[in-house]
């Protein structure tokens, strides 16, 4: 082979065809497909954030990015009653919702951080950009700018599992992973939905490399290295601890690493798993100080997921409290809630928690052995943390699943997806050596066909959203989600209300995120005895200038319950369904606020598609006609 240019025709065949300029041919084919389907994909088939934890952390990040520290616009009644408690405690007074920003209790800050950085290269205006209406190809510019950043994380994530694959396997396993994983539409999703499971999968692949390195150094007959397995392990619970600092869920990974570590740490194996364990804490110890000197749990708010989704906190109930009594929770309940989650994720979540048939492979592969040794090793890691996630991911499940069932910061499985996409790779290369191929040509086309078959559902997808473009079918969805996110809606309705204005809503993440105004969450009640009602904020801690009540009050499947009420114009604890309801169809139907000092209701508004807005005052008169 020479490395010469090559000359004539004749030469710059064989070049294609044997030479170097194949696998640079192969390159650039691959490099034109893999463009080809993110612009189809991001035109076409992308849509604005539908999950709650994609707009509260994307208005984190702003905060940030614009020197208001970690601080939220989205404000949890569970939080201001954490806060309260925290301030009585150390015998503190004056409110804890100041103008300004409420400090965030229930975000990691590894997540927030990386946007915020990301807000601060790009233009300041994107962050701000006013949200387009419905059509074809526009988009929020701040939600555009995240989402590319987690296609290039999906591009980073098959390169690891490619180079994984060649380490392990060989270089045809490790594409066939990495093809399955890019084309998998579930990895698509997660890519457009705006949260961190991307990142969390490139640590959790980090992270696999390091155990790679540690068990294959920690051997008798291992070379003398560097970077010997002490100091792998310590790197290894520092990456551990980031994965608790971007998702705290994720920092039960500790457990699987300590025992691995502990059993192929080589002669200094106590050593080297005491020391990741110690890093790990060390590593999380300053953000679970700030969240204890605020609120008095470790991880704040996230800290009650355990009781919320049982009996006494059923739905959005404890997010939504102003005075829970979470001692008052049963374990009973929440061992029934633990059981529950538990058998619907062995019927629907586990046979697909990584989007594709490949999955199915992995689970069968855990019967099969392996000669390599560190094959053996990180699969039964990859194994311990997948049962580790699943208990914990049933503990942990609350309203946000059942808002969006499969794409959601609830769903942890999946970030283990890209390693059991290698194991089933694995398995699927070892099932082709089995077979008998008249040539190598062949084989090589029956692996093809393997990934095209694995990426049905993305190419499908696709094929799709070339029809549509060519006019041949209808659009499947227009790119924003109604009901009930409109972000032209919600940031025409927050614009009417002055800089500074504390809102009232059921959907507070969308107005903090589209609409640019601090919103709290709904409360229990509109009007009771003052303590988990509306005038608890509103007299107790900060004036509410409005309430801003949107489709998800009636529509989502998540609130059934509003349709068992009671009379209309009841708002307290004695009717069977939530009085909040009542007063949605109290100001839509009859034209009347009751209960609360809200008396105008936006004019040229949007009730005919769900959406109510009542103020203190009529800003929309006094708003210049555009």
């Amino acid at each position: 082979m020479t490395s010469e240019t090559p000359k004539g025709i004749q030469t710059w065949i064989h070049f294609l065809e044997e030479g170097a300029g194949q696998l640079w041919l192969e390159r650039f084919l691959l490099a034109v497909v893999a463009g080809m389907v993110v612009v189809v994909f991001h035109f076409i088939e992308a849509r604005n954030f539908a999950t709650p934890e994609a707009m509260d952390q994307a208005q984190v990040a702003r905060n940030l990015a614009d020197g208001r520290g970690f601080t939220t616009w989205n404000i949890r009644p569970l939080s201001i009653h954490l806060m309260r408690q925290t301030a009585k405690t150390h015998h503190q007074t004056g409110t804890v919702l100041p103008p300004g920003g409420h400090p965030d209790l229930e975000n990691g800050p590894v997540f927030p951080v990386v946007v915020a950085a990301l807000f601060k290269v790009l233009p300041a205006g994107l962050r701000y950009a006013p949200a387009a209406a419905p059509a074809p190809i526009h988009r929020i510019p701040g939600e555009m700018a995240i989402s590319w950043f987690n296609i290039v994380l999906l591009f980073v994530v098959s390169f690891q599992v490619y180079r994984l694959g060649c380490r392990l396997f060989d270089p045809i396993v490790g594409f066939l992973a990495a093809a399955v994983m890019f084309g998998t539409d579930l990895m698509w999703r997660f890519a457009y939905s705006g949260l961190s499971t991307l990142l969390l999968m490139a640590m959790v692949l980090a992270l696999a490399r390091v155990l790679v390195s540690l068990e294959a150094r920690a051997r008798p007959d291992a070379l003398p290295a560097r970077v010997g397995p002490v100091l792998l392990s310590i790197v290894s619970g520092a990456l551990v601890g980031l994965l608790c600092l971007t998702r705290y869920s994720m920092g039960w990974l500790v457990i699987p690493l300590v025992v691995f570590v502990a059993l192929f740490g080589g002669t200094r194996r106590w050593l080297s798993a005491g020391l990741a364990l110690a890093v790990f804490f060390l590593v999380i110890s300053p953000w679970v100080a700030r969240n204890w000197r605020l609120s008095g749990l470790p991880f704040g708010t996230a800290t009650c997921v355990l009781f919320s989704g049982t009996e006494s906190y059923p739905d959005d109930r404890l997010v939504r409290s102003l005075n829970p009594n979470m001692a008052g929770v049963a374990w009973g309940e929440i061992v029934q809630k633990i059981i529950n989650h538990s058998i619907d994720q062995l019927q629907e979540d586990l046979p697909r928690f990584g989007g594709g048939w490949l999955s199915g492979f992995f689970l069968v592969s855990l019967l099969l052995p392996f000669r390599n040794p560190a094959l053996s090793r990180l699969r039964w890691f990859a194994v311990g943390g997948l049962v580790i996630l699943f208990f914990i991911q049933a503990a942990g499940r609350t309203y946000l699943s059942t808002l969006n069932p499969v794409v959601n910061s609830e769903n942890l499985l999946v970030v283990f997806a890209p390693l059991a996409f290698l194991f089933g790779a694995g398995l699927l290369h070892t099932l082709f050596d089995a077979l008998e191929f008249p040539f190598p040509l062949m084989k090589s086309l029956a692996q093809g066909a393997a990934v095209v078959v694995l990426s049905l559902p993305l190419l499908f997808a696709l094929i799709s959203a070339g029809l549509s473009i060519g006019g041949t079918i209808a659009r499947r969805h227009l790119p924003m989600i109604d009901p009930p996110y409109r972000p032209d809606i919600v940031h025409d309705l927050m614009g009417t209300s002055p800089p500074g204005s504390l809102i009232m809503s059921d959907i507070p993440w969308a107005v903090a995120w589209y609409g640019d105004r601090e919103c709290v969450g709904l409360p229990l009640r509109v009007k009771n005895d003052y303590k988990e009602d509306f005038f608890a904020i509103h007299d107790g801690e900060r004036r509410v200038a409005a309430v801003y009540l949107s489709p998800l009050l009636a529509n989502s499947p998540m609130q059934r319950s509003y349709f068992q009420k009671g009379l209309l114009g009841q708002f307290d604890d004695k009717q069977a369904g939530d009085p909040w309801f009542d007063f949605y169809l109290n100001a839509a139907l009859r034209g009347k606020v009751y209960a609360l000092p809200l008396i105008h209701i936006y004019g040229p508004g949007y009730a005919e598609e769900g959406h109510l807005f009542c103020a203190q005052l009529n800003w929309w008169k006094l708003r210049p006609v555009r």
